[in-house]
């Protein structure tokens, strides 16, 4: 054997005796990880879920750009002979400046005052509004909706606020409420026809949630609105307490029911005139934690 060859494997046994010492000692033997062992087949890899940066939740978006004291936004109604607003729902923005205009399409005058609810349904003097619209004329109003309300409109021409000529005003968009309570309900619009529907036929809504439903009847069949607990609905079985109903909901006029979901339900809601429930008039109720 040459010298080289003894020097090389003599040098691999130095190597060889440092690496054992090395494995051998005290605490050195285990290894401090900055990050975990690569896994083997004996330890199979953990999958790491990244979460992605949270992105900013948009601005709510309306329908319509709101109206301003210099510029308002014109809203165009009508009033007719059956004693009715068309719309008897509108949406308007916190602190927007709105110019109704009121367009009476039949013979009997009319008024339109607008204001907070309790004062536009109450008549109260000061409330904002516009006497003697006649026939085929047109009433002027400009209200600007500062508060979070609620807020409606009525005509108290002799017997007709009493018949149901009145209407309600939604606040949308930024600052506007998002939970119904018992002194400001959350409307929800649901609108009902000859296809014996509701719509929408179904609505979420918050444990413990006040909701104001503004029926409209758009069609020529008279209907009914019933809500509760899912079994009473289905039973039709009416206590005024835990589960209430508006009937007689007469073609073209708008009513609204409260009502407040205080337990953990399951809701819904139905139609129980003749054949109208077993033809599919009927909805849920989607309760949220609160």
């Amino acid at each position: 054997m040459t010298l080289q060859i003894r020097t090389r494997h003599l040098l691999m046994a130095v190597v060889a005796i440092a690496l054992v010492a090395a494995g051998c000692g005290g605490a050195s033997a285990t290894p401090a990880w900055t990050y975990g062992p690569i896994s083997t087949a004996a330890s199979p890899a953990q999958t790491i879920e990244v979460t992605p940066a949270p992105t900013a939740v948009p601005e709510p978006t309306l329908a319509f750009t709101p109206g301003t004291a210099a510029s308002p936004r014109v809203v165009q109604l009508t009033a007719n002979d059956l004693l009715q607003f068309t719309p008897a729902f509108v949406q308007v923005a916190v602190d927007e400046t709105v110019t109704f205009k009121i367009h009476n399409i039949g013979k009997a005058v009319h008024e339109f005052m607008v204001g907070p609810l309790a004062d536009a349904f109450a008549d109260k003097e000061g409330t904002p509004e516009v006497a003697d619209i006649g026939a085929d004329q047109t009433g002027s109003i400009t209200f600007t909706f500062n508060g979070v309300g609620p807020f409606a409109f009525a005509c108290h021409a002799p017997g007709h606020y009493e018949h149901g000529m009145a209407g309600y005003i939604q606040l949308v968009g930024p600052g506007a409420p998002t939970v119904g309570t018992k002194d400001n309900p959350r409307l929800v619009y649901m609108n009902m026809d000859d296809t014996l529907k509701f719509m929408p036929d179904s609505v979420r809504v918050v444990k413990g949630e006040t909701i104001r439903f503004i029926l409209a009847n758009s069609g020529q069949a008279t209907h009914e609105f019933q809500v509760g607990p899912a079994d009473l609905v289905a039973a039709d079985s009416v206590d005024g307490v835990l589960n209430i109903e508006k009937d007689e909901l007469d073609a073209g006029h708008t009513y609204a029911v409260d009502y407040t979901f205080t337990g953990d339900g399951p809701y819904a809601f139905a139609c129980h005139e003749p054949g109208h429930y077993e033809a599919g008039m009927k909805g849920t109720i989607e309760l949220a934690a609160s």
